[in-house]
């Protein structure tokens, strides 16, 4: 079969990445490449060659690579690498912190062939790019970079500004964006959106954690605010690069970034094609290949590839975490602005997930309801329905939603994975084990398959079995609060108490809040005689749940481990009135008042 008989079908590659390092020579606040050290297996100037080499061998349409680091400019062979792109063909991107560029640097700039420069710029003010970015002299060093690169390179290359949102530059935005709008060497400003750096698998709650404590956004209004400023001007024909869906999006995702990146639908196109720094090839954020000892074109086109597109066809909504910042992931502003019933069945969407993360059921039920009136066989819809009445505990109602969604796309493997969820609560456990297997067969990396797998194992007493899936869930998520919680709990269960708590510890380092890692907490040191600190536990559920009698057994028993017997008995009593026939009470209360009367005779 031809070379155009074969992209026929699969497809031309329409946009690349090449990182070329990881390393860099500033000190952002909200990036950790500045602690990559140098990599024996970093990617050559001939790897990445003979990769662009193979991409024109069968790429017959236009193509965009984007060469990025860390500081890409860091290498000496950065510009020859663009030269040789712009040779075959191709259009080349850098992006960069400028620190380089000096009047040198700009000429080769010019003399490379680039077709954009991207520069990172947080601020006009000097002491808020220059902390963000973390040297004193970042911001002069990108002005002048601007001045060399107007005065070499002219109107050959397209030069843009990178900036992102964040607390420290929210006020500055405005002016910044003006002032790109009025210089001539400038043809547009990007925003990005804050991200967590240097995880796969992000945080619960990451942005609240103290080291985005300066960065991210305190105020969400002032957020909205300024971003539907920026809709504004961008109708009015200001150099804003983001396209107007990509602006609304962004503040849906300033209200909760966590739920955004969980549930928010955007298609991942099967047309991206990456290399990394250690010659890692991806197609679509999976991992085809290495440039080191395969053939790309023969990859492109081979069955490990079509699974690949396969699973991108039959995934529902793409949940990669950096898909916010994918200008490719949104429509442009002639379609989105048309409002057609596709998309306001997405914008539905939105709000019916938003409903559901705020627990608001009802709401969310009525905005699922409105596109399953339009489009009856919409999966996700379907799914979203079911969650509601899985939320409520309606476990027979929510099946049924399920199963329909199922009979639209058998192979969606989300909803599998929550039908799963509602067979383990309804303690039918062996038609959970048969889900979480079917997600696990779509998808050998769902998170939940594995966790579900592992939590209907461990109810089954199979604990080793349930040991397995959760640290298989944690090798390929070490993030991951259920996996880490259900770990804990098998430890516990196995009375493996130091173990337990290492793993509750790890949840609450992810949540804080996580009640279920506190109760495991209260009840390992319970066991292992820590009574002091199980009572902190123990105090700090009861905040949370004051009705909770099992919690108030903890505290007697505590107590009772102290001999501090009265207090013993007056946990015991609030136990047993809030749960009159509470197994043991009532042997623990007459035990505790006998050791009293012991105490008061000696």
């Amino acid at each position: 079969m031809s070379d155009e008989e074969n992209l026929s079908q699969t497809g031309n590659p329409r946009f690349c990445d090449i990182v070329i390092t990881n390393r860099c020579l500033l000190k952002c606040k909200m990036c950790k490449s500045w602690q990559c050290g140098p990599q024996s297996n970093e990617l050559t100037f001939d790897e990445a060659k003979k990769f662009v080499q193979s991409l024109s061998e069968f790429v017959k349409e236009p193509l965009e690579i984007n060469v990025m680091g860390g500081e890409p400019l860091w290498k000496d062979w950065c510009l020859d690498l663009c030269s040789f792109i712009s040779q075959k063909g191709f259009k080349s991107i850098i992006s960069t912190n400028a620190y380089l560029i000096d009047e040198d640097m700009a000429k080769r700039i010019a003399d490379s062939g680039l077709n954009v420069l991207a520069i990172s710029l947080e601020s006009l003010n000097p002491h808020t790019h220059n902390y963000l970015r973390g040297k004193d002299d970042v911001f002069s060093k990108a002005m002048k970079a601007i001045e060399y690169l107007e005065k070499y390179c002219g109107p050959n290359l397209s030069l843009t500004i990178l900036t992102i949102i964040m607390e420290k530059n929210l006020d500055e935005i405005l002016e910044l964006t003006e002032w790109v709008n009025k210089n001539k060497a400038i043809q547009n400003i990007s925003f990005l959106a804050l991200l967590e750096t240097g995880l796969v698998q992000p945080r619960h709650l990451w942005f609240k954690s103290q080291t985005y404590k300066d960065l991210w956004p305190q105020d969400t209004a002032k957020v909205h605010r300024l971003i539907d400023q920026l809709i504004k001007l961008r109708r009015s024909g200001y150099k804003i690069w983001n396209p107007i869906s990509q602006l609304e999006a962004f503040k849906e995702y300033h209200v909760d970034p966590d739920k955004f990146m969980r549930d928010t639908e955007y298609q991942i196109h099967d047309y991206i094609i990456d290399l990394d720094e250690s010659g890692n090839i991806y197609l679509s954020g999976d991992v085809l290949g290495n440039v080191r000892t395969d053939d790309l074109k023969q990859l492109w086109f081979s069955d490990k590839a079509n699974e690949i597109r396969r699973k991108v066809g039959i995934r529902g909504p793409g949940k990669r975490c950096c898909v916010i910042n994918f200008i490719c992931a949104f429509p442009p502003d002639d379609q989105y602005e048309k409002k057609d019933p596709l998309q306001e069945n997405q914008q539905v969407h939105v709000a019916g997930f938003r409903f559901l993360e705020q627990k608001e059921f009802g709401k969310a039920s009525e905005e699922f309801n409105k596109i399953l009136q339009s489009d009856p066989r919409n999966e996700h819809a379907r799914h979203g329905l079911g969650l509601c009445y899985q939320h409520e505990g309606q476990l027979d109602k929510a099946i049924g939603e399920f199963k329909r969604g199922l009979e639209t796309n058998p192979q969606n493997e989300h909803i599998h994975s929550s039908l799963g969820f509602c067979y383990k609560d309804s303690k039918q456990l062996d038609k959970a084990v048969d889900e979480f297997k079917k997600s696990l067969d779509l998808n050998s990396q769902n998170q939940y398959g594995h966790v579900g797998l592992g939590y209907c194992y461990l109810e089954q007493n199979q604990v080793d079995k349930a040991i397995a899936e959760f640290q298989l869930a944690l090798k390929l998520f070490p993030q991951s609060e259920p996996a880490r919680q259900g770990l804990g709990s098998c430890y516990q269960h196995k009375e493996r108490f130091e173990e337990a708590v290492g793993e509750f510890k790890k949840v609450l380092a992810l949540n804080p809040d996580n009640y279920r890692a506190h109760e495991g907490l209260a009840y390992c040191y319970e066991k292992s005689q820590q009574f002091d600190v199980s009572i902190g536990e123990f105090n700090w559920l009861l905040k949370i749940h004051p009705n909770n009698e099992n919690y108030y057994m903890g505290l007697g028993c505590c107590y009772e481990g102290l001999r501090q017997f009265d207090k013993a008995v007056d946990n015991f009593k609030r136990a047993q009135a809030i749960k009159p026939n509470i197994e043991g009470v009532r042997h623990c209360i007459a035990s505790c008042n006998q050791s009293l009367r012991q105490q008061r005779r000696l």
